[in-house]
């Protein structure tokens, strides 16, 4: 799906989270400005949020089911790419130039889910 990003979002997370599938990670705490996501630490020592879906459950130490990069995007209005996942309030998108990463989905224009 085509999206185009709606105002400019600066990434909050210079070393983010992430490990393959099958790694240990420990869930520290949720979300609750976005319900579904948990603060939680890799095996190398780095944090942040990490959606549900990818981890087997959601306390204590728990195995990743699937990789995963907390990777956010600094993004300008008005630039363009393809939405990859949406998950409770966060959009993964590939941009036009070919970058990858996680944005708030308020920050997003998704044909047929409104803004």
């Amino acid at each position: 799906m085509s999206i185009e990003v709606t105002k400019a979002y600066t990434s909050q997370y210079p070393d983010p989270i992430c490990f393959d599938a099958g790694a240990a990670v420990q869930v520290e705490r949720d979300g609750p400005e976005y319900p579904g996501w948990f603060w939680c630490r890799a095996q190398s020592g780095s944090e942040g949020w990490v959606h549900r879906s990818f981890l087997a459950a959601c306390a204590g130490t728990t195995t990743s089911v699937r990789a995963y990069s907390a990777r956010e995007l600094t993004v300008a209005g008005g630039e363009r790419g393809a939405l990859i996942h949406l998950l409770d309030g966060w959009a993964y998108i590939r941009l036009d130039s070919g970058d990858e990463g996680w944005i708030p989905q308020t920050y997003l224009h998704l044909p047929n889910h409104g803004r």
